[in-house]
Protein backbone atom coordinates (compact mmCIF):
# COMPACT_ATOMS: atom_id res chain seq x y z
CA UNK A 1 0.00 0.00 0.00
CA UNK A 2 1.25 3.15 -1.10
CA UNK A 3 1.94 6.41 1.22
CA UNK A 4 -0.72 8.43 -0.34
CA UNK A 5 -3.49 5.67 0.01
CA UNK A 6 -2.29 5.50 3.34
CA UNK A 7 -2.84 8.83 4.22
CA UNK A 8 -6.37 9.22 2.59
CA UNK A 9 -7.61 6.26 4.25
CA UNK A 10 -6.33 7.68 7.68
CA UNK A 11 -8.06 10.77 6.60
CA UNK A 12 -11.22 8.94 6.04
CA UNK A 13 -11.11 7.01 8.94
CA UNK A 14 -10.71 10.84 10.79
CA UNK A 15 -13.66 12.05 8.55
CA UNK A 16 -15.61 8.78 9.68
CA UNK A 17 -15.04 9.69 13.26
CA UNK A 18 -15.78 12.59 13.11
CA UNK A 19 -19.13 12.37 11.32
CA UNK A 20 -20.26 9.65 13.36
CA UNK A 21 -19.24 11.70 17.18
CA UNK A 22 -21.29 14.71 15.46
CA UNK A 23 -24.20 12.51 14.19
CA UNK A 24 -24.43 10.94 17.63
CA UNK A 25 -24.22 14.47 19.62
CA UNK A 26 -26.61 16.30 17.77
CA UNK A 27 -28.99 13.29 18.43
CA UNK A 28 -31.61 15.80 19.92
CA UNK A 29 -31.80 17.59 16.68
CA UNK A 30 -33.66 15.48 13.89
CA UNK A 31 -32.14 15.77 10.49
CA UNK A 32 -29.09 18.10 11.69
CA UNK A 33 -26.34 16.05 10.21
CA UNK A 34 -23.05 16.53 9.10
CA UNK A 35 -23.04 13.27 6.52
CA UNK A 36 -23.81 15.05 3.45
CA UNK A 37 -21.04 18.05 3.98
CA UNK A 38 -18.98 15.02 4.59
CA UNK A 39 -19.63 13.32 1.66
CA UNK A 40 -18.92 16.60 -0.23
CA UNK A 41 -15.96 17.47 1.44
CA UNK A 42 -14.56 13.64 0.96
CA UNK A 43 -15.48 13.82 -2.50
CA UNK A 44 -13.54 17.25 -2.70
CA UNK A 45 -10.58 16.11 -0.50
CA UNK A 46 -9.84 12.46 -2.37
CA UNK A 47 -9.30 11.52 -5.85
CA UNK A 48 -10.22 8.26 -5.25
CA UNK A 49 -14.17 7.79 -5.51
CA UNK A 50 -13.71 4.72 -3.61
CA UNK A 51 -12.05 6.43 -0.33
CA UNK A 52 -14.50 9.15 -0.83
CA UNK A 53 -17.93 7.19 -0.78
CA UNK A 54 -16.48 5.51 2.28
CA UNK A 55 -16.61 8.23 4.70
CA UNK A 56 -20.11 9.02 4.51
CA UNK A 57 -21.23 4.83 4.01
CA UNK A 58 -19.05 4.50 6.94
CA UNK A 59 -20.42 7.37 9.50
CA UNK A 60 -23.93 5.92 8.45
CA UNK A 61 -23.29 1.97 9.21
CA UNK A 62 -21.35 3.00 12.25
CA UNK A 63 -23.96 5.51 13.78
CA UNK A 64 -26.31 3.26 12.71
CA UNK A 65 -25.59 0.42 15.28
CA UNK A 66 -26.60 2.68 18.11
CA UNK A 67 -29.91 4.69 16.49
CA UNK A 68 -30.87 0.81 15.16
CA UNK A 69 -32.77 0.03 11.40
CA UNK A 70 -35.98 1.04 10.34
CA UNK A 71 -37.84 0.24 7.32
CA UNK A 72 -35.64 -1.35 4.54
CA UNK A 73 -36.57 0.98 1.48
CA UNK A 74 -36.35 3.96 3.62
CA UNK A 75 -32.78 3.30 4.63
CA UNK A 76 -31.56 1.87 1.20
CA UNK A 77 -33.18 5.62 -0.30
CA UNK A 78 -30.93 7.43 2.92
CA UNK A 79 -27.97 5.78 2.24
CA UNK A 80 -27.79 6.18 -1.05
CA UNK A 81 -28.85 10.21 -1.24
CA UNK A 82 -26.20 10.71 1.68
CA UNK A 83 -23.51 9.38 -1.31
CA UNK A 84 -24.72 11.08 -4.03
CA UNK A 85 -22.75 14.48 -2.38
CA UNK A 86 -19.37 13.30 -2.97
CA UNK A 87 -19.85 13.04 -6.72
CA UNK A 88 -19.79 16.74 -7.25
CA UNK A 89 -16.42 17.17 -5.17
CA UNK A 90 -14.30 16.59 -7.63
CA UNK A 91 -16.27 19.41 -9.83
CA UNK A 92 -15.86 21.69 -7.00
CA UNK A 93 -11.90 20.78 -6.43
CA UNK A 94 -11.00 21.77 -10.10
CA UNK A 95 -13.29 25.22 -9.82
CA UNK A 96 -11.46 25.64 -6.61
CA UNK A 97 -8.48 25.21 -8.25
CA UNK A 98 -8.82 27.69 -11.12
CA UNK A 99 -8.34 30.76 -8.55
CA UNK A 100 -10.42 32.84 -10.74
CA UNK A 101 -13.36 33.62 -8.57
CA UNK A 102 -13.37 32.60 -4.58
CA UNK A 103 -16.44 34.14 -4.16
CA UNK A 104 -18.00 32.03 -6.91
CA UNK A 105 -16.34 28.47 -5.68
CA UNK A 106 -18.24 29.54 -2.00
CA UNK A 107 -21.07 29.90 -3.86
CA UNK A 108 -21.53 27.17 -6.27
CA UNK A 109 -20.38 24.86 -2.64
CA UNK A 110 -23.39 26.44 -1.09
CA UNK A 111 -25.40 25.84 -3.95
CA UNK A 112 -24.46 21.77 -4.43
CA UNK A 113 -25.30 22.04 -0.55
CA UNK A 114 -28.99 23.30 -1.26
CA UNK A 115 -29.56 20.68 -3.96
CA UNK A 116 -28.24 17.92 -1.86
CA UNK A 117 -30.55 18.92 0.67
CA UNK A 118 -33.52 19.35 -1.63
CA UNK A 119 -32.46 16.00 -3.20
CA UNK A 120 -32.47 14.32 0.10
CA UNK A 121 -35.91 15.59 0.98
CA UNK A 122 -37.86 14.81 -2.26
CA UNK A 123 -35.92 11.46 -2.49
CA UNK A 124 -36.69 10.55 0.89
CA UNK A 125 -40.13 11.44 1.46
CA UNK A 126 -41.04 9.80 -1.72
CA UNK A 127 -39.75 6.57 -0.05
CA UNK A 128 -41.72 7.13 2.91
CA UNK A 129 -44.74 7.81 0.83
CA UNK A 130 -44.70 5.12 -1.40
CA UNK A 131 -43.68 2.58 1.25
CA UNK A 132 -45.99 3.58 4.38
CA UNK A 133 -49.49 3.52 5.36
CA UNK A 134 -49.71 7.02 7.05
CA UNK A 135 -50.49 8.45 3.77
CA UNK A 136 -52.86 8.00 0.80
CA UNK A 137 -51.24 6.70 -2.27
CA UNK A 138 -52.49 9.64 -4.46
CA UNK A 139 -51.50 12.54 -5.31
CA UNK A 140 -53.54 14.24 -2.19
CA UNK A 141 -51.24 11.71 0.19
CA UNK A 142 -47.93 13.25 -1.85
CA UNK A 143 -48.65 16.45 -0.87
CA UNK A 144 -49.56 15.54 3.04
CA UNK A 145 -45.82 14.02 3.30
CA UNK A 146 -44.14 16.80 1.35
CA UNK A 147 -46.03 19.09 3.87
CA UNK A 148 -45.10 16.72 6.87
CA UNK A 149 -41.54 16.92 6.52
CA UNK A 150 -41.08 20.45 5.48
CA UNK A 151 -39.77 21.15 9.04
CA UNK A 152 -37.32 18.31 8.74
CA UNK A 153 -36.30 20.03 5.10
CA UNK A 154 -35.56 23.44 7.26
CA UNK A 155 -33.37 21.32 10.22
CA UNK A 156 -31.42 19.27 7.08
CA UNK A 157 -30.53 22.83 4.68
CA UNK A 158 -29.89 23.98 7.86
CA UNK A 159 -27.11 21.49 8.84
CA UNK A 160 -25.79 20.65 5.70
CA UNK A 161 -24.93 24.71 4.95
CA UNK A 162 -23.19 25.00 8.61
CA UNK A 163 -21.53 21.77 8.15
CA UNK A 164 -20.59 22.29 4.37
CA UNK A 165 -19.10 26.12 5.96
CA UNK A 166 -17.47 24.52 8.66
CA UNK A 167 -15.48 21.80 6.60
CA UNK A 168 -14.66 23.80 3.87
CA UNK A 169 -14.05 27.07 5.62
CA UNK A 170 -11.48 25.24 7.89
CA UNK A 171 -9.96 23.41 5.05
CA UNK A 172 -9.42 26.28 3.05
CA UNK A 173 -8.14 28.41 6.88
CA UNK A 174 -5.31 26.32 7.41
CA UNK A 175 -4.28 25.74 3.58
CA UNK A 176 -3.93 29.61 3.79
CA UNK A 177 -2.26 29.48 7.03
CA UNK A 178 0.40 26.67 5.93
CA UNK A 179 0.78 28.46 2.54
CA UNK A 180 2.09 31.63 4.61
CA UNK A 181 4.14 29.71 6.65
CA UNK A 182 5.75 28.31 3.97
CA UNK A 183 6.32 31.34 2.07
CA UNK A 184 8.00 32.97 5.25
CA UNK A 185 10.52 29.42 5.51
CA UNK A 186 11.34 30.16 1.95
CA UNK A 187 11.80 33.75 1.47
CA UNK A 188 14.16 33.52 5.32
Amino acid sequence: MNKTLRTDLAIALLLVCLGVALRLGLQDYPNVSPVAALALFSGYLFRGRLTAVVVPLGILAVSDLYFGGYAPIIMATVYVLLSVPFLMGNSLRRLHAQKNSNARGIGLTGLAGFCFAGLFFIGTNLAVWSTSSYYSNDFTGLLECYTAALPFFRQTLMGDLIFITLFFGSYALCRSLLASRVRRVVTQ
